[in-house]
């Protein structure tokens, strides 16, 4: 994002709380080479957030944030689930759809921006569990895939309906047992990768938190 997009009023500067100041006058809103290394003193993007404390989906947004190459350009489409806490605090655009179908919006929303705007780049980057990317979006998702949409899908796979309570999802490992899964899940993950593969989509990769310059496989 631009720092045109947040400067300060004159006529309110005066009572703007010094966090908005410090924001402004150090942001790296803009910086081209702004990456995933800059989340640990980029204050717009370590700044509180609404996940349980430790929670490993809050630094994988942050990368995600840090790595987008036009923020002010960017709309997100997300889903009920852990990564709907987040948007209330990030400055950027985002869309709340229902739960699995924000492949579906993310594609009336990409041709609807290039219609609009046919002489700027409008990213749409989809952002969802994988309850709703896998178990209840997994045809909206692929149907997208088939189409060749083009815009980003990016599944935070932590293998659990965390915010329900611990229901197994399908990418959950077989045998795990969780705390609504006491016997222990009896089919194996699915291969969502090798799905997207064979769907058509461009490119495809494993990423985790723990390492985020490495990309764990390239399909």
């Amino acid at each position: 994002m631009s720092k045109e997009k947040i400067q300060i009023c004159e006529d309110l500067a005066d009572i703007m709380p010094p966090e908005y100041h410090k924001l402004v006058e150090s942001a790296t809103f803009g910086d081209q080479d702004r990456g995933w290394k800059d989340i640990g003193s980029s204050t717009e993007l370590i700044e509180q957030h609404s996940l349980c404390a430790g929670c490993p989906e809050s630094i994988a947004f942050r990368y995600i944030l840090a790595s987008l190459p036009a923020p002010e350009d960017t709309v997100f489409v997300g889903s009920t689930g852990c990564t709907s806490l987040v948007f209330p605090h990030v400055a950027v655009h985002n869309i709340h759809s229902l739960f699995g179908n924000q492949n579906a919006i993310a594609s009336g929303l990409k041709r609807t921006l290039k219609s609009r705007f046919p002489d700027v780049e409008k990213d749409v980057v989809v952002l969802a569990g994988d309850g709703a990317t896998v178990d209840i979006g997994l045809d909206m998702t692929m149907q997208s895939w088939f189409r060749q949409e083009k815009f980003t899908t990016i599944c935070f796979d932590n293998e659990l309906y965390a915010n329900t309570g611990g229901q197994e999802s399908g990418l959950m490992q077989k045998g795990f047992v969780a705390k609504m899964a006491p016997k222990g899940k009896n089919f194996e993950k699915v291969r969502l990768p090798e799905i997207a593969r064979e769907a058509g989509c461009a490119y495809v990769a494993l990423l985790t938190v723990s390492k985020p310059n490495r990309v764990e496989q390239v399909i």
